[in-house]
């Protein structure tokens, strides 16, 4: 089966979720279908990282970044016309129309109107997270530019469902928050995984903990992620302290934004553009994700559990993954109760070694990116046998 795959990104370097998400779904589909690559290219970006998908993708083509012109530009979010490639659009309109694709796969909703209002093959409109929903619990200002713009996303949704009803999501959540204010849609749930080649088990069983580490990890400019750090630091990290003096939060991530770096401190250590998350996941006594503010589901939770270790979360960090607190990991969503839970952790080794390797277990069974892509295939599959002839 020959896939046309859109995304508005080229998914490489894996310095980002979406990045990450794109790159080992695509990969792992690949071993069952040809997938052909079409990529908004991002400013600056080399052409040359294309080397790292050429391997398994029937075919990679490249577009340049364009703006849609002044009547379009009114009509869209800002975030949409970031990812704009007019080159794009016409790109995929001709392929859709050749009769060579069983189908196309729209990687983000911001790509949806690169799709005919008829198009020609099925389409798959892929939710790595609702852009909407993350934008509406973001920080950026309220005046009304900013309620136009999440206007025109909520729009961009409903068009999206017009061109096509076969959806995927990361989480049952962001589904049943799409078709509250959508409509139903024929959907598929595929969560977000690790890839058992980099974080396998012979890396988790040689994993030495430091007894007084903590570990976040994320792309440091994203705006959860910059929230996330600077309430952990300012409500959860001085109770730790109070009682732990030596203990280190170590903030892995690409990009730290000015207000992430101005969190360094004796406690506190940044770690910017590191090139393997590994290291410090071997080593943390407890990973955490205080996470506030979010969408679709994690890429770092599967990944820590992966290497077993401990994890103490807010109920929004894990969301959209099958995890039982006190079995996988532990929740808490105050300020002092993430501090309460990761002192239990810290306070008692042999607890917080039981509780990783339950969670490392459970990933293993459920959350490993092949098998995550065996689920994305089926939907393909299943898609382009119900469409007429």
């Amino acid at each position: 089966m020959d896939v046309l795959f859109a995304s508005p990104v080229l998914p490489w370097p894996l310095d980002s979720g979406g990045r990450i998400r794109t790159y080992h779904l695509a990969r792992n589909a690949a071993r069952e279908c040809r997938v052909h690559l079409r990529c908004v290219l991002a400013d600056g970006q080399d052409r040359a990282d294309v080397r790292h998908l050429a391997p398994w993708c029937a075919s990679v083509e490249l577009f340049e970044r364009s703006e849609p012109g002044p009547l379009r530009t009114l009509a869209r979010a800002k975030i949409e016309r970031w990812f704009h490639s007019t080159a794009l659009h016409a790109r995929l309109r001709e392929e859709c129309a050749s009769g060579r694709y069983a189908l196309l796969h729209v990687d983000e909703l911001l790509l949806a109107r690169a799709v005919d209002a008829r198009p020609a093959i099925p389409v798959v409109q892929h939710h790595h997270k609702l852009d909407a929903d993350l934008f509406a619990s973001t920080t950026g200002g309220r005046g009304p530019q900013r309620h136009f713009d999440l206007w025109k996303l909520r729009r961009l949704e409903r068009a999206s469902l017009a061109r096509t009803r076969q959806h995927v999501f990361c989480s049952a959540d962001d589904r049943a928050s799409f078709e509250q204010r959508n409509g139903p849609t024929q959907a598929a749930i595929v969560a977000n995984g690790y890839d058992p080649e980099h974080f396998g088990a012979p890396r988790a069983e040689r994993a030495t903990r430091e007894p007084e580490r903590l570990l976040f990890v994320g792309s440091l400019s994203y705006e959860p992620n910059v929230n996330a750090c600077a309430r952990f630091v300012d409500d959860v990290l001085p109770r730790l302290v109070a009682r732990r003096p030596r203990l280190v939060l170590d903030i892995v991530g690409r990009a730290p934004a000015p207000a992430v770096r101005a969190l360094a401190g004796p406690n506190v250590a940044i770690h910017a553009d590191v090139p393997d998350v590994v290291p410090f996941l071997e080593r943390c006594a407890v990973f955490v994700v205080p996470l506030r503010i979010g969408g679709g589901t994690r890429l770092k939770i599967p990944e820590a559990l992966a290497l077993a270790a401990p994890v103490v979360s807010t109920s929004i960090g894990a969301q959209g993954l099958d995890l039982v607190h006190g079995e996988h990991l532990l929740l808490a969503d105050t300020g002092a109760a993430l501090g309460d839970a990761i002192e239990s952790l810290l306070a008692d080794p042999a607890r917080a070694a039981a509780l990783g390797a339950a969670g490392r277990a459970h990933v293993e069974r459920h959350y490993a990116w092949p098998q995550l892509a065996q689920q994305l295939v089926a939907f393909w599959r299943a898609t382009a046998a119900a469409a007429p002839r």
